[in-house]
């Protein structure tokens, strides 16, 4: 659950870092898996995703097709590198006191995220796509096939996670954007029945208005000179 603030985080200095809640966050645990995730595909790809057969040519176990390698390979390292800066930006997201660096955070990783996710997918269809055109007659002794289908798997974890990444970023980001929640228009109404407020001023007059809210300050003080001067007297007979 998110902590009140702006775009999620409290104000800047009003809570020490606590390592153990950031570990234990929600977040932080979805970023750790994508981490791990891009981790196992693409190491999969570079340890047994090529394989040699009759020749010094290494050819992709993805039906031969070099892009469906370099395709995963590509995008698990982006992700690795991505989880990693999120993770740094998510220690140093609570101390940051400028709302539009904590816009710009928030809006960074809304887009990365789901960008993260569409790639992952295509990547997901693309492989699957390849290995299921594969005949095992050109994998000898089913060579590369584990790492082939660990590949796929851990690409459908991934769309999941960074899935939920994106729809986590988009609700910081529409909480963060809401005006409401910086100004004094989210408090509720005053009710229908309250009572007048009487403000004394000098020579022993009041001045009854029915506004909530104070007056701002600089404004224009009453003068009870010119009030006594503005007041009609009955003739005297």
């Amino acid at each position: 659950m998110e902590t009140a603030g702006a775009y999620g985080a409290r104000k800047a200095g009003s809570v020490p870092f606590d390592p153990v809640a950031f570990v234990t966050h929600p977040r932080t645990i979805l970023r750790l898996l994508s981490w791990v995730f891009s981790i196992v595909v693409f190491s999969c790809i570079v340890n047994e995703g090529y394989i040699n057969i009759g020749s010094e040519r290494l050819l992709c176990v993805f039906n031969k097709n070099a892009d469906a390698c370099n395709f995963g390979m590509t995008v698990g390292v982006a992700c690795f590198l991505g989880s990693i800066c999120f993770l740094i930006l998510d220690v140093y997201f609570p101390s940051m006191s400028n709302l539009k660096d904590r816009k710009r955070a928030v809006l960074l990783d809304l887009i990365f995220s789901g960008v993260a996710s569409f790639l992952w997918f295509v990547g997901f269809c693309f492989l699957a796509n390849q290995w299921q055109a594969t005949s095992p007659d050109e994998l000898p002794l089913a060579q590369g096939s584990d790492a082939a289908r660990a590949t796929i798997a851990f690409c459908f974890f991934s769309i999941l996670s960074w899935a939920v990444l994106t729809l986590s970023a988009l609700r910081r980001y529409m909480t963060g954007t809401n005006t409401n929640l910086f100004t004094w228009q989210h408090l509720d109404p005053p009710p229908s029945n309250v009572r007048a407020t009487p403000y004394p001023i000098p020579n022993g007059g009041t001045i009854v208005t029915t506004n909530p809210y104070q007056a701002p300050p600089f404004t224009e003080t009453l003068d009870p000179q010119k009030l006594t001067q503005q007041r009609l007297v009955a003739p005297a007979f």
